[in-house]
């Protein structure tokens, strides 16, 4: 009677899972996390609040522990590419930069000089960005607030930060610090002379190690704080995405994975990386060294945009979600005419007098005609996806993933929904702890309920004839 806790540290929740060693999810738990907006960019929050929100969901996925039966591992995944520092105490010196913090402008070119950014990518796995990620946040503390980055004892993301709250231990997965950009992807260790350029010593950094890997066990203080076992075993997960691919099936070269959370994702296992990196997509280590790399392209914090035009034009209280859907499918396919690129809209607006049905039909229909624009770049390139997985919480909603399917012309398949990165991650414990030897051996023995959407071929004039408009008015907001 083993049983797993898989956790997805996302932006916007914290969502885990008790999974049997057959793959029956027992539990589910989430807790919604806080971000700190200021009118200067700054977007953050506080480690030591989002570590108690973590605890929150281990003690109630421990709760529901069968009679009789034991959690044996933990793991997690994360949406990455925040950074914080931490003092020699082990406290945080300041709130957390999300990834979504834009303050830096500029601050890489000062402290790096002109980077090379086909070399940069090459190194790292993931195109240069001039502002989010923690080579830009770093970059200004350099800049800006330099005497907290020479006084730091540790340099890290909050998943390393929660990691280190659980274990005592210091440690990182090689797939989330490749949202750190400072790690040489294909060596899995950190790249020195980045590390010189913003005064970093190795030291100040978490060890590097793959997916799978135990990290420790819990200390008697998270063993009391969790209610789990002290002899319950950590092992680092993976970024959100591939933990998701994991979770839901998706490891060979043909397959795509859709993950829809604050931004949505397309990820493709590819074996040869210079595909991933010739194509500018980022690169994950994935099943490294024995299996594919992972490739992605995302829709950034789309789902931000679509928010705020739902509170805009439809509803603002807290189920306006479901009103989101219910009017969707209560409006007929092709949304009277209406187009919408879900963030065009939410930044110009001008959609008083639209129908809330046929905004809400639009917005879902936009947002699958800006994936189809990427899936048509990715095949022109040479990646075509011969079958779709969509996870997160849009695939569990009805109409969106056949709105997707349709607008796609594509079977799309949906597993473990909201809580594949969660069930991903319970399986790279699984792995970790020796139940099983690697991901598709955990697949084989973990069968995981499955539902199929065809596209229908009745719709198939009138969306390619919409996608055709769409794409002639949103090309250079929505292309590759």
């Amino acid at each position: 009677m083993s049983y797993l806790i898989g956790l997805d540290i996302g932006t916007s929740a914290v969502k885990g899972v008790l999974l049997s060693a057959e793959g029956a999810i027992a539990a589910r738990a989430h807790r919604q996390t806080q971000l700190l907006y200021a009118g200067d960019g700054r977007v953050q929050f506080d480690a030591d609040d989002l570590y108690d929100r973590v605890v929150g969901v281990i003690r109630e996925l421990a709760a529901a522990l069968p009679e009789r039966a034991g959690i044996v591992g933990l793991g997690i995944a994360s949406a990455s590419g925040n950074t914080l520092l931490v003092d020699e105490a082990g406290e945080p010196m300041l709130p957390a930069f999300s990834w979504l913090d834009a303050r830096a402008q500029g601050e890489i070119e000062t402290v790096f000089g002109t980077l090379d950014a086909g070399e940069v990518h090459e190194r790292v796995g993931w195109p240069l960005l001039d502002s989010g990620f923690p080579l830009a946040h770093l970059a200004w503390l350099r800049c800006h607030e330099p005497e907290l980055l020479d006084r730091a004892a540790r340099v890290c993301m909050s998943t390393d930060y929660i990691l280190y709250r659980l274990t005592g231990v210091w440690g990182i997965d090689s797939s989330t610090a490749t949202t750190f950009y400072l790690q040489d992807q294909q060596a899995a260790a950190w790249h020195a002379p980045y590390l010189r350029k913003l005064g970093i010593d190795e030291g100040q950094l978490p060890r590097i190690a793959r997916p799978g890997t135990i990290l420790g066990q819990l200390t008697a203080r998270a063993a009391e704080e969790t209610g789990l076992s002290a002899s319950t075993s950590v092992v680092l997960g993976a970024f959100d995405h591939p933990s998701a691919a994991r979770g839901a099936g998706v490891l060979d070269e043909g397959q795509l994975l859709l993950s829809c959370g604050t931004s949505w994702v397309g990820f493709y296992p590819l074996q040869d990386r210079r595909r991933a990196v010739g194509n500018w997509l980022l690169t994950d280590p994935f099943l490294q060294p024995a299996g594919a790399w992972g490739g992605m392209f995302s829709l950034p914090a789309i789902a931000t945009s679509v928010d705020r035009c739902i509170t805009s034009y439809i509803e603002a209280g807290p189920h306006r979600y479901e009103t989101f859907s219910r009017l969707a499918a209560a409006a007929k396919p092709g949304a009277g005419g209406l187009l919408l690129h879900p963030e065009h809209a939410a930044i110009d607006g001008g959609l008083e007098g639209q129908a809330p049905a046929d905004i809400a039909r639009a917005l879902m229909e936009g947002t699958a005609c800006l994936l189809r624009m990427k899936l048509d770049a990715m095949k022109a390139a040479g990646i075509v996806a011969h079958s779709v997985t969509m996870v997160g919480g849009p695939s569990e909603t009805f109409p969106w993933p056949q709105i997707v399917a349709d607008v796609l012309g594509i079977e799309l398949t949906t597993v473990n929904g909201s809580c594949a990165g969660a069930v991903g991650s319970a399986i790279l414990a699984a792995i970790g702890v020796g139940l099983y030897g690697d991901e598709r051996e955990a697949l084989r023995a973990m069968a995981f309920p499955a539902l199929t959407r065809t596209p229908d071929p009745a719709l198939r004039q009138l969306y390619d004839e919409q996608y055709d408009v769409f794409v002639s008015q949103y090309r250079d907001l929505g292309g590759v």
